[in-house]
């Protein structure tokens, strides 16, 4: 009986977790047909038994019916982040409530032998449920330390996130027809329906009884922050992930946009609450959703456009639509570099049914905590070009717990005809959910796997939301205007350092003003060989020189040729694999002119060399089904001048080589990515 009511609770509690409203038929009905199959299951085994083992021995038949029944539910109920966690928990709670339940049964006969065997299977009892459970709600591994990467070459002045100049002002576009009342009748801009059974299937009745409408006619909705003035403005659109369509996730993100439009950007966070996943979507659920997320952006972009010209919208002549930055996060990350793919093309790829036509003046993407290979093209993962992107990412996300951004990232080329950059950041104790507002600190889980994330060890989720502001401000003022003042925190997040949270973080940064060395070569190393980048997810798409050493030899060495022209900077990306900062100084840059003179400057003067951050999410190592760390690389840029204050003959104009060396004293391993030069502006 106890362990029965036990797995009701954690059933009822996850059931619970995943209710939204309009879905409490589907999950009952859902909940009794796994009942009903666990109950003939279970049933069905223990008949077998009944029929084999039951001939010569006796068993608690009912018992075992019980516990065969619990067992199949618990099993298929879902583990959140940490199947082994989730093992651990059914095997608790299986010995714990038996226990229980044998010994309250034992005191309750009074038996003839005395109540000290039933007394101590019930302490037992308590201990192996107790002990447990009170580990799970209080341990904590605590958050990451801030780390001193020293002093950065140029800061930034002014605060990011400061409230710009203008004047904000809001209002809500969409069907009018929508149930939902946000978007209905009341809504101030109207927009037209569009058909999307070209793209996507399995839309049920179940569906649009639920949203009020069907894939023929699903709605382009948003909220717009605005700043009052003439215009023209900048546009920025941003895009939600998946999450509990009653979440309202565009809302989420009112504390990037109004902040984006007092600074100058016209603003709106677009609905898409209605391709997410849900309840409904557990007979099969849509296919072609990722697709769909992408096609739609360019869906409300059309409708911008419009506004902007058709002389009766108060976004008439105010609309830049040259320039347009989308900020997307989880699978809205993945969304904006797809509709960036598909913008220009004439119908859906690989399709030819599906007509696009659009042309818009995308420049820049902001992608936080994307996913990535949700949808992939015919001629493989989305390449980007002439597109400036920024990626973000938190050390402690479970639930794309794999640096898709760093995939993407290495996607993007330039062809050197305009002035664009790539950027990505890696912050330490920033998780999935709290990019969005809405989202909170449970990333992944229903029920008890959710307390499996050590929510305790995460940065508060109004510091992580000022990251976003900051680097969104940075970014779009980079990119999309002429105000380059908060350029140099995209090259060295350090640059911002009064701004930001303290906490740690990695940053990797290159433009269309570099130009890659020559292929290193490697001596003195133990190992040194080209490797895919080892993310938790596996092997990325970047591949970097992994090498290890060992101390008691001459100090190791990578060497690349400059190759013709003048530089400013000298640029590569790397990272020790230890966890420990004692490699901090291990580095020292070499430069030398084809006359044979060399001027060296320790790597430590500029940046201590990077060591791996902790990315262990779960509240135990042993629960973590990847490894505890993902290695970031860092980007160091070392201005040619620091070389040349030292050693004054240097001739940065006719350089032969530049050099990694690193100190032979000591053990130590490290990866090494991408040697290159800045071009001189």
């Amino acid at each position: 009986m106890m362990l029965a009511l036990g797995t009701a609770v954690v059933v009822g509690w996850s059931t619970g977790d995943q209710h939204v409203p309009g879905t409490a038929g589907v999950l009952a009905s859902q909940t009794a047909i796994n009942i009903l199959i666990a109950v003939a299951a279970s049933g069905l085994v223990t008949a077998l038994l009944f029929v084999t083992v039951g001939r010569f021995k006796a068993l608690a038949w009912s018992y075992l019916w019980t516990l065969g029944a619990c067992l199949i539910l618990l099993a298929t109920l879902g583990a959140g982040a940490s199947m082994t966690a989730w093992l651990a928990t059914i095997a608790v709670l299986s010995v714990g409530a038996s226990l229980l339940g044998g010994s309250l049964g034992s005191l309750r006969s009074r038996p003839a032998q005395g109540f000290g065997r039933p007394v101590l299977a019930l302490v037992l009892a308590l201990v192996v449920l107790a002990a447990p459970t009170l580990w799970l709600l209080t341990s904590s591994q605590g958050g990451p330390a801030p780390v001193d990467d020293g002093d950065p070459i140029a800061a930034v002045e002014q605060d990011p996130a400061a409230p710009g100049p203008f004047e904000v002002a809001e209002l809500v576009y969409g069907s009018g027809t929508d149930l939902r009342e946000a978007y209905g009748r009341s809504v101030d801009l109207e927009t037209p329906a569009i058909d999307a059974s070209g793209i996507v299937t399995g839309w049920s009745e179940q569906r649009t009884s639920l949203w009020g409408f069907d894939i023929e006619h699903l709605p382009l909705n948003g909220r717009v922050w605005y700043p009052q003035g003439d215009g023209p403005f900048p546009l920025v659109l941003i895009a939600h992930g998946n999450k509990s369509n009653a979440t309202a996730s565009e809302d989420g993100f009112a504390y990037l946009a109004e902040l984006l439009a007092s600074q100058g950007f016209i603003t709106a966070a677009v609905d898409q609450n209605f391709l997410n996943t849900g309840p409904l979507d557990r007979s099969g659920g849509l296919t072609g959703v990722d697709v769909a997320r992408g096609w739609l952006l360019l869906e409300h972009l059309r409708v911008w456009s419009e506004w902007s010209q058709d002389g009766t919208s108060p976004f008439t002549g105010r609309v830049d639509m040259e320039r347009i930055g989308l900020i997307g996060h989880s699978r809205g990350g993945e969304a904006i570099a797809l509709a960036a793919y598909l913008n220009g093309h004439d119908s859906l790829p690989g399709d030819g049914t599906v007509a696009l036509g659009h042309d818009f003046g995308i420049r820049s993407l902001l992608a936080l905590a994307p996913s990535d290979r949700q949808y992939l093209p015919e001629d493989g993962p989305i390449q980007l070009e002439d597109v400036n992107y920024l990626a973000v990412q938190g050390s402690y996300d479970a639930d794309v717990t794999s640096f898709g951004g760093l995939d993407q990232y290495e996607r993007v080329s330039f062809t050197g005809e305009g002035d664009y950059l790539k950027a990505v950041l890696y912050a330490g104790g920033a998780n999935h959910g709290q990019f969005n507002s809405r989202w909170g600190r449970y990333d992944v889980g229903n029920g008890i796997p959710k307390h499996f994330l050590d929510t305790e060890a995460l940065i508060a989720p109004e510091d992580q939301q000022r990251i976003a502001q900051v680097y969104a401000s940075s970014f779009l003022r980079t990119t999309l205007t002429e105000d380059q003042s908060q350029a140099s925190l995209l090259r060295d997040h350090r640059a911002a350092s009064a701004f930001l949270p303290e906490t740690a973080y990695v940053n990797q940064f290159t433009d269309a003003t570099t130009h890659p060395a020559a292929a290193p070569t490697a001596s003195g190393f133990t190992t040194a060989e080209e490797i895919p980048l080892p993310l938790r997810g596996g092997p990325g798409e970047d591949s970097v020189l992994s090498l290890e050493w060992q101390s008691g030899g001459e100090d190791p060495q990578v060497t690349a040729e400059a190759g013709p022209g003048t530089a400013s900077e000298v640029v590569f990306d790397a990272v020790a694999l230890t966890e420990e900062s004692h490699l901090a100084d291990a580095v020292t840059v070499r430069l030398t002119d084809r006359a044979g003179v060399s001027a060296e400057l320790p790597l430590a003067d500029i940046m201590p060399l990077e060591h791996l951050q902790s990315a262990q999410y779960l509240k135990a190592a042993w629960m973590h089904p990847t490894a505890l760390t993902e290695p970031v690389l860092q980007t160091y840029i070392v201005p040619l001048g620091f070389f040349t204050s030292t050693e004054s003959s240097l001739d940065p104009a006719n350089l032969q080589t530049v050099s990694l060396v690193f100190d032979g004293s000591r053990d130590g391993s490290a990866l090494v990515d991408d040697i290159r030069f800045t071009s001189t502006r």
